[in-house]
């Protein structure tokens, strides 16, 4: 019976495995966790114990292993012990580590595995989309209708299930049908977990439906966590992978401003339609249904590009640290890389404590240093490839190892470098020094095979995915340890790694200086330089990672770029804009402002004059003047980072939410992404915001937005002309201002 494993759920006492095709099976797995032998006649409610060796903290330990009926009875018993072990792995991480269940594995009836594990592709996959109908953009739960959903099945043709007018039952009820007749593995789509799944759970008990789409005719369970910012919400659906990107693009893509479907196709360059938002789908829907409905098609058809680019990276991690892939997506980068940790040191005979409760504890992290803010040309981008990763492992810096428990090692060396102190084993090889060792050896085994393989050919996409998984683990061991949430945080081992990672920097610095290189910019990621060619911008890094243990790597060579200062510049690449912390990567600007300023810096760049960029800057401000725009051009976006009640200083996104309280009966939630406009009338600016699905262009204080946009204009001006923009003209751009 057994096959492709792809998908787990937690029962009671029971972990429920599940395989591609439909098949499942229940297992009974007994939680447990591990006491030190003076706390054995503590513990209650077990229903077998055993005495073990472990090693905590690497340190060889005699232990009692206590195994429970199920997670309830663990926990219960687990309160009367000082020092309980493992208690914070769940019990389907255990059962996945104990039986070596890795994801997309073929098992046989004993759950052994057949082989090497396969890929997504063995995954029957459903992608939809829905079209939620409400007048101003507000869908309202069991009160606005589904009104359209597209669909396909893999690869095939995108499909329409609609209604005529707005009674969405039948829509419901065919959604319903597709899923049963076509049993799909996985549900993807964009975003659908606080959309379209809340409305069509919704309106379907509206209607007296069971929303029956669970492998055993179960409704979907919605649960969530709040993460960055935002509250991502989960539908568990019974036996099916429910693959939301939402969670992706919010972990993966913080640089975008929301993260929204459209966003993300922009930035990994899928072709995807005009957006239409969702105060504009009633009037669509009245006016042209069909073209409303060939939006959505598109819609879906990009959303699916979007999968096809993204997921396979997201198998690779699953299979990496044993989640599986519904879980892997919505799980934070810190608890990817604590999953790999456990997963590796189980083999090895490690138990883990219980968190201690902890303090926010910050601490001195990367160097960033600019020159001077300035207009240079070719420059040379070199990254730090896995840098912290290198430091870990040549200095043997790991939890344990940095200022290690008594007992755990012999030989002790006390580093100082940039201000930090802290004794480090010698004779001793840590944990985490040993699995990066690996990680970088497998990874770069592996970009060894890649090079002998066409860039388009599936063995090099499907390596790639593994590359950049085990990439992404290595690289975020580091951040790991300093995380106040990480059940193996050392503050002082991120502290050292940090302070060896900017002595190296600098010595870096130093070398490139010694061969006739300028550098004018460093941060974390790399090193910026001038003054070369291509060819010793190309070998030098061999050089350098010879003489210290990181690994420097060519990112590109920029044919200018625009500093105005630190974390604020742009470079041209092969005539493309990259850029960092301008307001036009960031989401409380308007869209017209934003789009100003990236086409003033750009012209810069591509060397145009001050006379020349201001004409520009004018086209841009008479069209908000002139109010030739639409109310997408002028939306600020706002996050509600919490409740009402809680906020001490009143923002726009307090008075939005406020007003939709009060004037509509909407209830904002915490994490909910509000668009904003800036209406005429009294009252200062926060005062006058509103939300823009129910305002338009003639009731907004265009003067506001005039104003602001003379801001963001007059300080990007005023930056150009000190790093040496030309100005033809004979008068400048303080007058016009």
């Amino acid at each position: 019976m057994p096959g492709v494993y792809f998908h787990l759920e937690n029962l009671d006492g029971v972990i429920e495995i599940w395989f591609a095709g439909g098949s499942s099976k229940k297992i009974r797995h007994n939680p447990y966790f591990y006491t030190l032998p003076e706390e054995e006649n503590k513990v209650s409610g077990f229903i077998e114990k055993e005495k073990v060796r472990a090693k905590v903290l690497g340190i060889d330990k005699e232990l009692v292993k206590f195994s429970f009926l199920d997670d309830k009875s663990r926990k219960k018993a687990a309160k009367k012990v000082e020092k309980p072990f493992d208690l914070e792995i769940p019990p389907w991480f255990q059962l996945s580590v104990d039986r070596g269940l890795i994801p997309f594995s073929e098992l046989d009836d004993d759950l052994a595995s057949l082989g090497s594990p396969r890929g997504q592709e063995e995954l029957k996959k459903l992608f939809f989309s829905g079209l939620v109908y409400s007048e101003d953009g507000f869908p309202l739960e069991g009160k606005s209708p589904i009104v359209a959903i597209a669909y396909a099945i893999d690869d095939g043709p995108i499909e329409i299930i609609s209604t005529t007018d707005e009674d969405d039952k039948q829509v419901i009820e065919e959604f319903i049908s597709l899923i049963k007749k076509e049993n799909p593995d996985a549900l993807a789509g964009y975003g659908h977990d606080a959309d379209e799944l809340k409305h069509l759970k919704a309106r379907s008990q509206y209607h007296g439906i069971k929303l029956s789409i669970g492998r055993d005719g179960s409704e979907p369970k919605e649960t969530g966590r709040f993460f960055r910012g935002t509250i991502l919400v989960e539908n568990r659906i019974r036996g099916r992978a429910n693959l939301d990107l939402f969670p992706i693009a919010w972990r993966d893509f913080p640089q975008l401003p929301e993260r929204t479907w459209y966003e993300l196709a922009d930035e990994i360059g899928v072709t995807r339609p005009k957006v239409l938002m969702k105060f504009r789908i009633a009037e669509a829907w009245k006016s042209d249904r069909n073209n409303t409905l060939s939006y959505l098609k598109n819609k879906l058809s990009t959303i699916r590009e979007i999968y096809g680019k993204l997921m396979d990276h997201q198998v690779e991690l699953s299979k990496l640290t044993m989640r599986p892939i519904h879980k892997l997506i919505r799980t934070p980068v810190g608890e990817i890389v604590e999953s790999y940790i456990i997963k590796e040191a189980k083999k090895m005979g490690w138990v883990f404590s219980t968190k201690e409760p902890r303090k926010e504890s910050g601490y001195v992290g990367g160097y960033v240093w600019l020159r001077s803010p300035g207009l240079y040309e070719e420059i040379c981008y070199w990254d730090f490839a896995s840098m912290y990763p290198s430091i870990m492992a040549h200095h043997n810096i790991s939890f344990e190892t940095v200022n290690p428990p008594l007992g755990l090692c012999n030989e002790v060396e006390k580093i100082e470098v940039e201000g930090i102190s802290a004794n480090v084993c010698r004779d001793i090889r840590g944990l985490i020094p040993t699995l990066v060792m690996e990680l970088m050896e497998e990874r770069s085994k592996i970009k060894s095979q890649m090079r002998s393989l066409p860039a388009d050919s599936p063995e090099f996409k499907r390596l790639d995915s593994i590359q950049r998984a085990v990439k992404v683990v290595t690289n975020a061991m580091y951040g790991y340890m300093g995380w106040s949430n990480a059940l193996l945080m050392n503050l002082n081992a991120a502290k050292l790694t940090s302070a060896l990672g900017r002595y190296y920097i600098k010595r870096v610095k130093e070398y490139a200086e010694s061969k006739g290189l300028t550098t004018i910019y460093i941060d974390t990621d790399g090193i910026q330089l001038i003054g070369g060619n291509s060819t010793i911008y190309t070998s030098l890094p061999d050089e350098i990672n010879e003489k210290l243990p990181i690994r420097l790597e060519l990112e590109y060579i920029a044919e200018k770029g625009l500093y105005l200062a630190k974390k604020k510049y742009a470079h041209l690449v092969n005539g493309r804009l990259v850029a960092k912390g301008f307001e036009f990567v960031r989401r409380d600007y308007p869209k017209i402002i934003k789009e100003a300023q990236r086409k003033v810096v750009e012209m810069a760049l591509k060397g145009k004059d001050l006379e020349e960029i201001k004409r520009e800057i004018n086209n841009f401000r008479n069209k908000i003047l002139n109010r030739q725009v639409e109310k997408e051009d002028l939306i600020i976006m706002e996050t509600m980072g919490k409740e009402l009640g809680r906020f001490e200083r009143k923002t726009k996104g307090f008075y939005v939410a406020s007003w939709l309280l009060n004037k509509k009966g909407i209830d904002v939630h915490r994490g909910q992404v509000l668009r904003i406009l800036i209406v005429k009338g009294p009252g200062n600016v926060n005062e006058r915001a509103r939300p823009a699905a129910f305002f338009d262009v003639p009731d907004l204080d265009i003067g506001y937005y005039v104003r602001l946009f003379d801001q963001v204009m007059e300080r990007t001006v005023s930056s150009l002309k000190k790093v040496g923009i030309s100005e033809k003209a004979t008068r400048g751009l303080e007058e016009w201002f």
